[in-house]
């Protein structure tokens, strides 16, 4: 995924995939066995995949189940867009969680036949953890973030840059807005043309350009998770079908910043001269975005499991599309230092605020497990998720002329689709009290990309940055095809099961995200020292993401 900062909130293709996704927590005992418990259950952990998973066992559970999940980010850098990357560095964090906390209530209905138990559930799962912090840093001195500042700001009045409300008065994007009153660039020559204080203009005054080389540092972090609040009922019928549902309450907080610097490596490189007739030079230049989403959603879902012989079960369950309200507030600053710190400046932006209603994919889950007498069990699942069904609306829908996420709601439908997820976990009682577990699960990337019918790849940025061609007809989409990203969880574990009421599981698990290209800034037009006019890429980051998970479930039954 190509991605670069934007002028206001989220709403995009990439922010519904990254609220609708799903990457299972529960129990220490479900994580352990890979989440592959749809046709299981007996665990609290399951019950978010199967809601039939709770009638399975004939007793009433309590569990708590706190963790630690653990960020580790290999970054890499390169000046050329993706032709040059140098030697990686790495940054951890840790943070403490907790995946999963609930209880159920079994009734016995006294019955021989027909319905036995009839439970009632409350549990929490967390279904997405975006813990997530990375640094990428090099030298620059073909571009610069403060350079493509200006030039996206070419052909706006400095008027309205500078005017003291211009925020929320006018249509200018933000990150603009900020660089201008931030000190990154001013106006030279005719109007509506700029050049940004790492850039040197020529002697006739004809091009600006880098001046000098660069030293840039890429810092994003990602805080937040997702967890689904679930309501449950399920009944066991003749201890041969098993089935139950859920009423599903997601919510989420998810905070993304975003930092840049760059550094003079020699100032001297970097002159500016004031009309005052004071001169300066150019020490460093910073730039932030900082985004905050605040989800809540519900859906329902339905599942059971299937017994037909002994040691055979069978489950599945299908999963509404997911209604979220979702709340964004962000903001942007810049700050640009000098050797004569008199002509240091910094702006911040005022908090930028929308709400708007997400729907998300539908999912169904397929499950298969066979218990080897009281010796262990092999279980496997497979679930798929449509997101091309995904779309944007108002949270007022109201009188409107055209729908605001038109273009969006077009990308939802034509670049993304199915996501498939394959999930492995096995169980093996090496004596009553105590288990060994292990499992692997693998999920597909939903986004895909078209060949057009020029025969040339056509991407979701291809498609938004012309969307009428498309809508129109005037370029059509031939066929399309998947990304080939594959997201891998491993994970082990054990249990200890005592004689009396307590339990307590344990698990480690690492997720590996595939490699994701990040841009800083946007490719820009620019000149070089030599007055050669032309595209430039910015920097890539590369970056390798992953996700470590520690988690022990206490538990007693009744």
């Amino acid at each position: 995924m190509l991605a670069a900062t934007v002028s206001a909130g989220a709403q995009t293709m990439y922010d519904a995939i990254t609220f609708s996704q799903n990457q299972y927590y529960g129990t220490a005992r479900s994580m352990a066995l890979g989440n592959a418990v749809t046709a299981l259950g007996g665990d609290l952990g399951s019950i978010g995949i199967n809601p039939a998973g709770s009638s399975v066992v004939s007793y009433g559970q309590f569990v708590i189940t706190p963790g630690v999940t653990i960020s580790a980010v290999n970054s890499a850098y390169s000046p050329e867009g993706e032709k040059a990357y140098g030697l990686d560095s790495r940054l951890s964090h840790g943070r403490m969680n907790m995946p999963n906390i609930g209880a159920t209530i079994n009734f016995k209905t006294g019955n021989r036949y027909g319905v036995r138990t009839i439970s009632f559930g409350f549990v929490s799962n967390q279904t997405n953890n975006y813990h997530f912090l990375s640094d990428g840093f090099g030298s620059n001195s073909r571009t610069s973030m403060i350079a493509e500042r200006a030039d996206a700001a070419y052909g706006y009045d400095e008027r309205v840059l500078k005017e003291y409300n211009s925020f929320n008065n006018t249509d200018v994007p933000w990150d603009i807005l900020a660089g201008y009153q931030g000190g990154m660039y001013g106006p030279y020559g005719w109007d509506g043309l700029y050049a940004g204080v790492t850039e040197m203009i020529s002697p006739d005054g004809d091009y600006h350009y880098v001046s000098g080389p660069l030293s840039q540092t890429s810092y994003r972090t990602k805080y937040g998770s997702k967890n689904d609040i679930i309501l449950n009922a399920s009944m066991n019928i003749s201890d041969k079908f098993y089935i139950g549902f859920n009423i599903g309450i997601p919510t989420a907080r998810y905070r993304y910043n975003e930092d840049f610097y760059e550094a003079a490596v020699n100032p001297r490189d970097f002159l500016i001269q004031y009309d005052d007739g004071h001169d300066t030079y150019f020490l460093n230049g910073s730039s932030g975005y900082q985004y905050l989403a605040e989800m809540a959603g519900i859906y329902a879902k339905i599942g059971f499991i299937f017994r037909p012989i002994d040691g055979l079960r069978l489950g599945a369950s299908i999963q509404t599309p997911t209604s979220y309200t979702i709340s964004e507030s962000w903001s942007y600053s810049a700050a640009t230092n000098y050797d004569d710190s008199y002509y240091n400046d910094s702006a911040v932006s005022p908090q930028g605020r929308y709400s708007y209603i997400l729907r998300s994919p539908y999912r169904a889950s397929f499950g298969a497990a066979f218990t080897f007498g009281k010796m262990g069990l092999i279980s496997v699942d497979y679930e798929l998720a449509d997101y091309s069904v995904m779309r944007f609306s108002q949270l007022r829908d109201g009188y409107r002329v055209a729908d605001p996420f038109l273009v969006q709601n077009w990308s939802n439908r034509y670049f993304t689709g199915l996501e498939h997820n394959i999930r492995v976990g096995a169980e093996l009682r090496v004596t009553p009290e105590w288990a060994v577990r292990a499992g692997y699960a693998m999920q597909t990337s939903p986004e895909r990309w078209w060949t057009g019918s020029d025969g040339q790849m056509v991407t979701a940025g291809d498609f938004e940055a012309d969307p009428n061609a498309y809508i129109n007809r005037v370029k059509n989409l031939v066929s399309p095809h998947y990304y080939n990203d594959r997201t891998r969880t491993i994970s082990a574990g054990f249990g200890y099961s005592s004689p009396g009421s307590f339990f307590m599981d344990a698990v480690c698990r690492v997720t590996r995200y595939p490699a994701a290209t990040f841009s800083p800034y946007y490719d820009y037009d620019s000149y070089d020292s030599f007055g050669n006019f032309g595209f430039v890429e910015s920097p890539r980051i590369l970056t390798y993401r992953n996700l470590w998970n520690v988690a022990v479930t206490f538990g007693w039954r009744f």
